[in-house]
């Protein structure tokens, strides 16, 4: 919260607005796209923590490792687990925590 305090009092409202509506939009990206039944908690917590650079390479990173396969269960799967992977390297990058601790 105090991030998102420092950025509108730097920034404005209405790019706080704008940014949070791509960060909106790159979601949908992610569970359309890439969302195995697995995936949709560590994508909410990215979407939410990264950067909106971030997100938009890491999804960009993912569609050059993945190709353009098909929407079968198993290429699902695989694009999910992908993305986590680059979410989790760009999270460490920036000194977040993507994963729950048990």
């Amino acid at each position: 919260m105090l991030s998102n305090l420092q950025f509108i009092k730097e920034k404005g409202i209405e790019e706080f607005i704008g940014q949070q509506e791509k960060r909106i939009g790159l979601l949908e990206t992610m569970i359309k796209g890439y969302d195995d039944g697995r995936s949709r908690s560590c994508f909410c917590r990215a979407a939410a923590l990264l950067d909106v650079k971030t997100l938009e390479d890491s999804l960009e990173e993912t569609k050059k490792a993945t190709g353009a396969g098909g929407r079968t269960r198993d290429t699902v799967v695989e694009k999910a687990r992908v993305l986590r992977g680059i979410l989790a390297e760009a999270a460490v990058s920036e000194g977040i925590e993507l994963t729950r601790k048990k």
